[in-house]
């Protein structure tokens, strides 16, 4: 493999002799235009295996000391150290696949330390825990490492996630109010609806996924191509209270009736009504209708009681599931706001969906503010957590051991910030979520 595709030709540092299996240090060379920063990414010629096995390298401390050089103490030069936590090698003697193993040998004193082209980060970046590419990679937003281009230009890494985690796994999405989950959940959504025409329902209890479906002028604005996200899939609302939906929409900008994919359902008032049998089938058969490739579902409850809200969830998610045993209803993910309300009043329908879902081919993303007013069965479930802003003691003590060294970030986090855990993420990773694609709801 040629190693211009990889790296930069100048080198960057040097070894020092104190390196071990899991961490190096190096004196920096200073390229001209060129410069590292604390979570860059640099590479290392594996000790035993050279140049096609190079060792990922995260830049965790940078520090300058003076060295004096002649024999007086005004003869001085600052001398740059870096340290920096081995990740793995990654291993490009195939070249379909490319895993990041374990590191057993330190590497050499002296090694010569290079800094990787952006396209082979994110390339490393974007395949799974055995070194093949993603079948489907979601954009979510950018990691707060960057690197160069082949032309050298400097950007922050772009990340992504394996779109068929979504569809075999839980996902929870975790923090303060204000802090972006509706916006981090809508990203998704629109990912999975756009790059794999994966059916969706989304529980919506204040009427914010009404235009999930609607690109608008979004995607010209942000240089975004129209080949990756055509905005082609269809999304039905089904609106609790008809006429305040319609106002939401035109107070947007949009007409219900003539905005192309997007329609508008009123939600008939027995639907919300505790074990009624004739609501569960009038619901089961438009479930069967709606969740399908290439549709989004909105149940929005703007309007309701906290009971009536939880009522209509309720019903709707052991519909789903029911549905799914009897294979009457397609495999869809699920996006369950506020999902601990529904956890407190139907414990056993999450625990369930959450415990057997997975085999049956339906999975949730829950988007709560505290985790720990859900029961460990199902949190016990979730392949992954996205981590926001919290600040609540007994939610930071249970996210402890999820976001690992990066926990004492999470009273910190800004809004759209994210600490990212689980599946093929190998690490705890801080994430900033990128705009939407979509057109997003005026308040």
């Amino acid at each position: 493999m040629d190693m211009t595709e990889i790296r930069l030709k100048e080198y960057l540092g040097i070894v020092a002799s104190d390196a071990s299996t899991t961490q190096l240090s190096f004196f920096i060379t200073p390229l001209k235009g060129v410069s590292v920063r604390r979570g860059d990414y640099v590479i290392v010629d594996h000790p035993t295996l050279g140049e096609l096995c190079p060792l990922l390298v995260m830049v965790k401390e940078i520090k300058n000391y003076e060295e004096i050089v002649g024999t007086t103490l005004g003869e001085k030069r600052v001398k740059t150290m870096t340290i920096g936590d081995i990740e793995g090698y990654v291993d490009l003697r195939d070249p379909k696949i490319k895993p990041l193993r374990r590191l057993l040998v330190p590497p050499n004193p002296g090694s010569k330390v290079y800094l990787p082209y952006r396209e082979f980060l994110e390339d490393v970046f974007c395949r799974d825990l055995d070194g093949r590419p993603f079948k489907r990679a979601l954009h979510v937003g950018r990691l707060e490492s960057s690197a160069n281009d082949k032309k050298g230009v400097a950007e922050a890494l772009n990340f992504y996630l394996n779109g068929e985690d979504f569809t075999r796994q839980h996902f929870l999405v975790t923090a303060v109010t204000g802090a972006g989950k509706t916006h981090t959940a809508t990203v998704i959504v629109e990912e999975l609806a756009n790059r794999m025409g994966y059916p969706i329902v989304v529980f919506d209890p204040h009427g914010e996924y009404a235009t999930v479906g609607v690109a608008g002028k979004r995607l010209k604005e942000l240089g975004v191509s129209l080949k990756k996200y055509p905005f082609d899939f269809k999304v039905s609302i089904y609106a609790c209270n008809y006429e305040e939906a319609i106002k939401d929409l035109k107070f947007c900008g949009l007409e219900p009736e003539s905005e192309a994919g997007v329609s508008l359902k009123p939600v008939k008032g027995q639907w919300m009504g505790a074990r009624d049998e004739e609501a569960r089938i009038e619901i089961k058969q438009k479930l069967e209708e709606e969740v399908k490739v290439g549709r989004v579902t909105v149940f929005n409850a703007k309007g309701l009681s906290p009971e009536e809200r939880t009522n209509l969830f309720t019903h709707c998610a052991q519909v789903i599931y029911d549905g799914r045993v009897g294979g009457s209803i397609e495999p869809l993910v699920m996006v369950i706001e506020e999902a601990e309300n529904l956890a407190g009043s139907a414990p056993k329908t999450l625990e369930n969906i959450a415990s057997e879902g997975r085999k049956i081919g339906v999975s949730m993303c829950l988007l709560c503010q505290h985790p720990t007013e859900m029961s460990e069965k199902v949190l016990s479930q979730m392949g992954a957590q996205i981590m926001g802003r919290t600040t609540d003691p007994k939610d930071l003590e249970y996210l402890k051991n999820t976001a690992q060294e990066k926990a004492s970030f999470l009273p910190n986090l800004r809004t759209g910030e994210w600490i990212i855990n689980g599946i093929t993420v190998r690490q705890p990773t801080v994430v900033h979520v990128r705009d939407r694609y979509s057109l997003a709801m005026k308040t």
